[in-house]
């Protein structure tokens, strides 16, 4: 190592690995100080001026015995939040101002916001003692009805500060037997004196002296109860949701294949990836009793997390740079928890229903013919496409927002737009926030960047031990190991050599000098927007309206961070030290300060997905042409950003590869991403980069799998990298890019019949397999595609996930936190609440068969739905909730084997909407379709009820309402445009006297709608719903009756599918009172 490599190492401001950071912490030598004592003094509540500082409103700023300072602040009932900055010694340097990550920009307009919302009345009380200083919250303060209902005791001598709430006791989940008399005298006899168990216990405690401090940074230490686990974590990767005995790092890096700064691959916890997601639970704390914590660290640069390495009994965390924001949420249910803490950074803006559907995307597509082909083969074959995502490669020279119309390339973008979007195809290409510099008149973002200065400059904060040019170098890291780049001598091997001088630009500030590139010499130098200021987000918005007009319909943001070769900037993206504008609220006293990129350095791509959501809503507005899309929902599919991002954007979790590995970690990423309120997630299918041992395309089952287990989660795209050669100019014919062959389920069919005679048994059975069970199961996405937007849509008004952890849909089994059903929580899902999904993850050559877990206490039916069957298949036997079982999900090329490839039960009393399956999602804007009808799938067994939410699919005004009129939450055009439908059933089962006491079974479901802002529908779904009420293997088919007060209601019991069919009136349904059906029928003797 050199001179100035070693000076590198020095600089505190660089990316340090989390076990090192602890390790260094950890030290004699580590120079940490650890306050011992806290003390509350009046004057640290009050601003220079002496008025009360704001940020106190809802809590107290106490001071320690080194003079450096704590603030604790309720932001909701259950949620606090503790805040300290290492350099503040003055209370008034504590604002009320919040992060860009919180809906709003203090936190007085916050509580204000929500309080309204909520239609709440609360207040923070202060208590002294002795011993302790006591901050609780406490609803209705002021009336008969006032409830404490969460304490916060700090404690002075040593410092800790200890949560304390009433928590009640879990309610048993096993079903009592039910009287079948209805007598009222028996009845009475039998009822049991029961009182509600609730306790007051300590839900949360920091470590005595919990709080270090080192330089910028900042450490806390939170105690583990001995039976509590975390789970979450975001992006991160590693096999388990639950989190042990493991380090991790939060810094956004373009970590190809999940491996470079540890070597290990997607299975290690501790890789920094391309999302920062620093959000946790802490589940079954206490056995018994309703009690989730959730944590969340809000801070933009380097968040380094110890989950009970040092501690088996501890989780410490530490934020490297700027002011610690630790916020903790309390709750009693999963489902209520995610509501609280999705209240506080918001949830997504409803997203068009076509992001449901399937999507292709390939970096290789490098002409127009190639992008409708691949639409035609997938037309061709019944396979159902909604989304064409087309790389750089459409861009003229790798110059952002614009289209390469030489021929052999994109002549006529306008006419392959149209032609796509009449075969319901809606396409997006890659915009990354880089402008190529090379010298082009025609290049207006470029040269209107220019003159308007709108690009990161060249200024510094230089580390005094290495002033000079010469003297700089970028940290990296490959496989594992540790790389530095001399930016005066390296330089990218571009084809067209980049000759600039380093020097003459290092902190000049001029515009920063970086570049892309995408290996194979492919690639250019460029500059930067400054996203970080609004003026410049403004002008990036407008940059989309040439593409937009074009017929582009949404944007698919990558290289976020943003993301530069390793030549111009540290960890492939800016300088550590380049000074960027810290983008404060308006009225921050701190907001125009410039900040070092490491300590913001999540904040630029939050700004990117931002800069791009609002160009796109405004984007009606810049020209006739787009006055169509006034009232159009948008949508951006990005690659990495920060926690608040969500409400802008999807995400898709980076550069994957095509290996098991990948496959294995994706459904437990998808699950933690979606607890922390992120809708739309997920992986490139198939994997986008080619393994060596397999270069030319994905292994067929390793595909097969792949569909398979995303066939019902939210974001469905096929992506990969593919071999290219050069078709004009001086390189034509050399290879331009290496990449696979194909990765498209087509593809396999017409590799197969070419090249059958290398293929034989089971290998051959493998290629033939590829098109008809990927088939299969895109379709049955599309046949539930109702289920799964009424899950989207329920998202926008509650926050809870499409694809769910069984944790979240059934926290009363607690042995889903277990550790011996922990395999279970992580690879299976459930969609909204009733159909689970558990994928098989591993090859054939490992296992055989599937074990999957059932929840307990509910019953469960295998899956009995079929995608292009408009009823389904008989009811087998339920299975008992609180069961393994060992499923048998072998690939087949065999119809009579696909729905048995991926295991999926239905929970008893389940109502599963269907429709049929399109080659896409209908649009207004598109050639209607006809209506496609609904059909409701009852199952037997409990109590249970659905809501349904029909809408356009598109439309902005057919998003919820702000919950308070006048209230700026959520899109300004959404105006509530949509109808509710809630679906009850309700069934029992009653003893008949007659010479068998035989027993009959009743089911009541009623259908009717308290809400319909949208009107008439049938255009959309129909005049008739139909109702197939599923009847266990043990019912008397024969007995079966249906009535109802509604005339038009029809029925018939079909002994083949052992269901009975009912249709009903759309418009009946439609009303307050809706419609009511009852059935009965006995049981087989």
């Amino acid at each position: 190592m050199g001179e100035f490599e070693a000076t590198k190492l020095r600089d505190p401001y660089i990316f340090v690995k989390a076990d090192d950071f602890f390790q260094g912490l950890d030290s004699p030598s580590g120079g940490v100080k650890q306050p011992a004592t806290v003390s509350l003094q009046p004057a640290d509540q009050l601003l220079e001026d002496g008025k009360p500082n704001p940020a106190v409103s809802h809590g107290a700023i106490f001071r320690f015995n080194d003079d450096s300072l704590l603030l604790v602040q309720f932001m909701r009932p259950q949620v606090w939040r503790i805040r300290f900055d290492p350099n503040n010694r003055k209370g008034s340097e504590f604002t009320d101002y919040n992060s860009r990550t919180i809906i709003r920009d203090t936190l007085s307009l916050l509580i204000s916001t929500l309080d309204a919302v909520e239609n709440i009345d609360w207040a923070v009380e202060i208590i002294e003692d002795p011993k302790y200083y006591i901050l609780q919250s406490a609803v209705n303060p002021k009336t008969d009805q006032r409830q404490v209902k969460l304490q916060l005791w700090v404690q002075r001598d040593p410092f800790q500060i200890t949560a304390v709430r009433v928590l009640k006791s879990q309610s048993p989940v096993e079903k009592l037997p039910e009287l079948q008399s209805l007598d009222a005298t028996t009845s009475d006899k039998l009822k049991l004196q029961t009182s509600a168990g609730a306790e007051a216990a300590v839900i949360w405690k920091t470590k005595p002296r919990g709080l270090q401090y080192q330089n910028n940074a900042t450490v806390l230490s939170v105690e583990k109860s001995v039976t509590a686990d975390f789970m979450g974590f975001g992006e991160q990767g590693g096999k388990h949701l639950f989190k042990k005995k493991t380090y991790m790092n939060y810094f956004n890096f373009d970590n190809m294949r999940y491996q470079n700064v540890y070597g290990q691959g997607p299975l290690d916890d501790r890789e920094p990836l391309y999302h920062s997601e620093p959000f946790w639970i802490e589940v079954d704390s206490h056995p018994g009793y309703q009690s989730q914590l959730a944590t969340f660290i809000d801070n933009y640069s380097h968040i380094c997390v110890d989950v009970g390495v040092k501690d088996q009994n501890a989780i410490r965390v530490a934020t490297r740079f700027n002011s610690f924001h630790c916020i903790m949420v309390a709750a009693d249910s999963m489902q209520e928890l995610i509501q609280s803490y999705t209240s506080i950074v918001g949830t997504p803006r409803l997203k068009p229903r076509y992001v449901l559907g399937y999507h292709q995307g390939c970096y290789g597509y490098d002409n127009q013919d190639m992008v409708l082909e691949a639409v035609e083969e997938y037309r061709k074959c019944g396979f159902p496409l909604d989304g064409m995502h087309i790389d750089v490669d459409m861009q003229d020279d790798y110059r952002t927002f614009t289209i390469d119309k030489r021929d052999n390339h994109f002549p006529d973008p306008v006419s392959m737009f149209k032609k796509l979007r009449e075969k319901g195809v809606k396409c997006s290409t890659n915009i990354t926030p880089y402008i190529n510099s090379l010298p082009n008149q025609e290049y207006n973002t470029l040269n209107e960047g220019l003159q308007k200065e709108y690009f990161i400059a060249d200024s510094r904060d230089i580390d005094p031990s290495a002033p000079q040019a010469y003297q700089q170098r970028y940290l990296g890291f490959s496989v594992g190991n540790q790389t530095f780049k001399a930016p005066q001598y390296d330089k990218p091997p571009y084809f067209q050599s980049d000759d600039y001088d380093f020097s003459q630009v290092f902190n000049s500030g001029k515009p920063f000098h970086g570049g892309v590139f995408y290996g194979w010499g492919n690639g250019h130098p460029g500059h930067y927007p400054n996203l970080n200021n609004k003026d410049v987000r403004k002008w990036w918005g407008k940059q989309y309206q040439y593409l937009f007009e074009c017929g582009l319909d949404f944007v698919w943001q990558d290289m976020t961070s943003p993301c530069i070769a390793e030549e111009y900037g540290d960890m492939k993206s800016l300088p550590f030290r380049l000074l960027l504008d810290s983008d404060g609220w308006s009225g921050d006293p701190d907001r125009a300060k410039q900040r070092k990129a490491i300590e913001i350095w999540s904040l630029y791509s939050y700004n990117l997905h931002k800069a791009t959501y609002h160009g796109l809503e405004n984007i009606s507005k810049l020209s006739p042409e787009l006055a169509w899309r006034e009232n159009r929902r948008n949508f951006i599919i990005g690659r990495g950003s920060f926690v608040g991002s969500h409400r802008f954007a999807g995400l898709w979790t980076g550069d994957n590869a095509s290996t098991w590995d990948f496959l294995d970690i994706s459904v437990a990423q998808v699950l933690a991403l979606g607890m922390s309120g992120i809708t739309i997630s997920g992986q490139d299918v198939g994997g986008f980069e080619f393994i060596d041992a397999e270069r030319d395309y994905a292994n067929p089952e390793l595909l097969i799998r792949w569909y398979c287990a995303y066939s019902l989660l939210p974001w469905f795209r096929n992506h990969y990298t593919k071999k290219r050669y050069w078709v004009d100019g001086p390189k034509q014919g050399q290879m331009r890019k290496d990449g696979k062959q194909f990765q498209e389920p087509y593809a396999y069919q017409k590799h197969y019949d070419e090249n059958k005679d290398k293929y034989q048994g089971r290998e051959a059975m493998l290629y033939r397999a590829v098109l008809p069970v990927c088939r299969y199961y895109i379709r049955l996405r599309y046949s539930l595609m109702q289920l799964m937007y009424d899950a989207m849509f329920e998202n926008v008004v509650n926050g809870l996930p499409i694809a769910r952890a069984m944790v979240i849909t059934d926290d009363v089994d607690r042995s889903l936190f277990s550790a011996d059903n922990q395999f279970f929580t992580r690879s299976q899902y459930m969609v909204r609440n009733d159909l689970l999904v558990a994928p098989a993850l591993f090859p054939e050559s490992k296992r055989q068969t599937r074990k999957l877990y059932l929840p307990y206490p509910d019953k469960w039916y295998p899956m009995n739905l079929r995608p292009d069957d408009p009823i389904g298949v008989a009811l087998p036997a339920a299975a008992d909730g609180g069961s393994r079982i060992e499923y048998s999900c072998l690939i087949s090329d065999q119809d009579s084997q696909l729905p048995y490839i991926t295991p999926m039960y239905i929970r008893e009393g389940a109502i599963i909407p269907k429709i049929q399956v399109r080659d896409y999602i209908p649009d207004p804007s598109l050639t209607q379709q006809p209506a496609n009808p609904i059909t409701l799938h009852i199952y037997p067994g409990k109590k249970s009820q659905y809501t349904m939410y029909l809408d356009d699919g598109i439309s902005r005004e057919s998003a919820p309402e702000a919950p308070v009129p006048g209230l700026k939450i959520g899109d300004s055009k959404a105006a509530g445009k949509y109808c509710e439908v809630l679906i009850k059933q309700a069934s029992h089962e009653t003893e008949i006297s007659n010479q068998n006491n035989s027993v009959q079974f009743a089911r009541t479901l009623t259908i009717s709608s308290k809400r319909n802002k949208y009107g008439d529908l049938s255009d959309i779904v129909g005049s008739k719903y139909t109702l197939v009420f599923w009847h266990d293997p043990s019912a008397n088919l024969s007995s079966v009756k249906v009535s109802s007060a509604n005339k038009k209601v029809s029925s018939d019991t079909n002994n083949n599918y052992r269901a009975t069919i009912v249709t009903l009136p759309v418009a009946d349904a439609h009303t307050e009172h809706g419609v009511t059906i009852q059935l009965t029928h006995g049981a087989l003797g």
